[in-house]
């Protein structure tokens, strides 16, 4: 098959590489649609310590082809999506429920081969059925669980105050996410207008661009006793 693989820092090229085995416990997916986040540049810069050759890839979806012998939950012809993250379930974290934090973390397209390629095998464990979504729905499914946690966690109310930093695919989920819950208002920042334009189709109360000189300012006429819950969506240091 032909998969997207990152060599060394800033080498990438579309390679036949085999095509994935299915062990007992394994499910064959062929990829249809693969989203590509921002972790997937830090990998081809050379960030989180990769371990080179990688197939990058872990937001998709697609169909499955194939399945090991002890597989139930799916069948080939199946419409799925994939949680990448894979926990070991024996370390003392992951006894503690608390699997981000697993010894023996692997996550699909970081640590293991991924889904820029043609087909990609994954633990029956992490395969989510996604019904009548699109394949392109399908791939966004990974990112917004990322949003639904990090809401719970931020434990947005009704009739809270919002602001969020950032107005790229995180960012606007997290608008979206905050507007079904029930708050006040949401207001949302950026340095790029067209993204301050599609927060506004959104639904965002207020929109300010970053780097207007008095942004504090207007900051505190629309909430002049602070946010009840602030949201970084833009992975700068600076701005936190």
């Amino acid at each position: 098959m032909q998969a997207v693989v990152f060599r060394e820092p800033y080498a990438v090229a579309v390679e036949d590489v085999p095509k994935p085995s299915v062990k007992p416990y394994d499910v064959l997916i062929r990829v249809e649609s693969a989203g590509v986040c921002g972790t997937d540049i830090h990998l081809m810069e050379g960030g989180y310590e990769p371990k080179y050759p990688l197939i990058p890839g872990h937001e998709f979806a697609g169909v499955v082809v194939e399945v090991g012998p002890g597989v139930t939950s799916c069948k080939p012809g199946d419409h799925v999506t994939v949680d990448p993250n894979l926990y070991c379930d024996r370390c003392y974290y992951c006894r503690r429920d608390m699997q981000n934090h697993c010894e023996a973390w692997e996550a699909i397209g970081v640590t293991l081969p991924g889904a820029f390629a043609e087909y990609v095998a994954v633990p029956e464990a992490s395969v989510h059925h996604i019904g009548s979504l699109t394949f392109t729905e399908g791939a966004f499914v990974e990112p917004l669980s990322c949003v639904v946690y990090g809401q719970r966690r931020a434990r947005v109310r009704m009739g809270d105050s919002v602001l969020i930093h950032g107005a790229g695919p995180i960012g606007l989920l997290h608008l979206q996410m905050a507007k079904h819950s029930g708050c006040a208002n949401v207001t949302i920042t950026d340095l790029r207008p067209e993204r301050l334009d599609l927060a506004k189709q959104l639904g965002a109360d207020y929109v300010l661009h970053a780097g207007e000189a008095d942004v504090d300012g207007a900051l505190r006429e629309i909430e002049p006793r602070g946010f009840d819950v602030v949201i970084d969506a833009t992975g700068v240091p600076a701005a936190v």
